[in-house]
């Protein structure tokens, strides 16, 4: 029995080679192939998924490159606005207080205008009050009555003859 179970038998060894190749035959046939093809059409599949994203990645550049000129560009238009109302502000102002300053300047003026007048007519009646108080002094002094109107024309002459500074003071 020792014998059987280290002995090479020929048509045995012969059977289990024919038996390897068409095992062999079988399993590329059956599976090697259709795996090998499983493979490529995944390698394939992960290709173009990497090429898509490589795609959608660029897109994706080129829009925020985009977005940022766009950006750079409404930032660019805000800041000029803001310039302009500046400006226009400035300008608006300035001829508020332009216009501020004349108006005072107006209220100046006719405030001086109307104390001249008013300084005048005041003037005006003191030069009257003196003209009767020194009418009145004259017909005491005479003690007689003289014609008022030739008196006062004779007294306004002399008040005119003294000028309009005498009286300022």
């Amino acid at each position: 029995m020792t014998e059987s179970i280290f002995s090479i038998n020929g048509w045995q060894l012969l059977f289990t080679l024919v038996n390897l190749v068409i095992d062999y035959f079988i399993l590329k046939k059956f599976l090697y192939q259709p795996v090998k093809k499983m493979f490529a059409a995944r390698q394939a599949e992960v290709e173009n998924t990497y090429k898509k994203a490589d795609e959608a990645n660029s897109a994706a550049n080129s829009l925020k490159a985009t977005y940022e000129q766009k950006m750079s560009v409404a930032k660019e238009e805000a800041d000029e606005i803001v310039r302009s109302a500046t400006g226009r502000a400035q300008i608006r102002s300035d001829a508020m207080i332009a216009e501020a300053k004349q108006n005072a300047a107006d209220i100046i003026r006719r405030a001086d205008e109307t104390a001249a007048a008013e300084k005048k007519q005041a003037l005006n009646e003191v030069k009257d009050q003196i003209a009767d108080l020194a009418v009145q002094a004259a017909e005491t002094v005479i003690s007689k009555e003289i014609d008022a109107g030739a008196h006062r024309k004779m007294i306004d002459d002399f008040i005119e003859g003294m000028g309009e500074e005498t009286w300022q003071n």
